[in-house]
């Protein structure tokens, strides 16, 4: 039995096939985010038409949450795309893509439906935004397994948990307190 020798790969070849993957983790990341984005215009937009009364829906704080929440699902996401390669084997990138992009999208789903509830007979967001919370509590688990206990208390924070959050507030679905009118006595 020989020994095996490997050749050591040249600078242009070892940059080439950095940029390829690159290219390809990146691009394909960049396009599971665009139905997130998309989602967030419409929105947006839906909260920024005027009223019949010519008042506006939207505010500006609408909008950041919004843009704020997006970029925290890209946080979140981008740690769910290392935690499909690191701990789940997944090294294609199609069936990566699926996966990290699966959870986010779902979360955002779930806000879209907590916000089409409130505005329902029940008017209340029911299990839609628990579910939010739900599913930011079990996008915690890669940030933790990709970077331990203070690592991944950062991305655990600043990305499923604020993302849930920043969706939360963006569409509107924050917990209402409504009392009975006071009755003239």
């Amino acid at each position: 039995m020989t020994p095996r020798t490997t050749t050591p790969l040249s600078a242009e070849a070892t940059s080439t096939s950095f940029v390829a993957h690159w290219l390809n983790s990146s691009m394909a990341a960049l396009l599971l985010l665009v139905p997130v984005a998309l989602a967030s215009v419409c929105l947006l937009w839906q909260s920024a038409r005027k009223r019949a009364n010519g008042r506006r829906r939207g505010t500006a704080a609408g909008w950041l949450a919004a843009i704020a929440a997006v970029g925290c699902t890209a946080y979140s996401a981008s740690t769910s795309w290392r935690f499909a390669a690191d701990y789940l084997d997944m090294h294609n990138t199609v069936e990566r893509c699926a996966f990290f992009a699966t959870g986010e999208l779902a979360m955002v789903a779930y806000a879209v439906m907590a916000r089409q509830n409130l505005h329902g007979p029940r008017q209340a967001a029911g299990l839609p935004a628990v579910l939010v919370w739900v599913l930011a509590a079990v996008l915690t688990i890669p940030a933790y397994a990709e970077h331990g206990l203070v690592g991944g208390t950062w991305n655990a924070f600043f990305g499923p948990v604020m993302a849930a959050a920043m969706w939360h507030l963006a569409i509107g679905t924050e917990p209402r307190h409504r009392t009975p009118a006071a009755k003239p006595a």
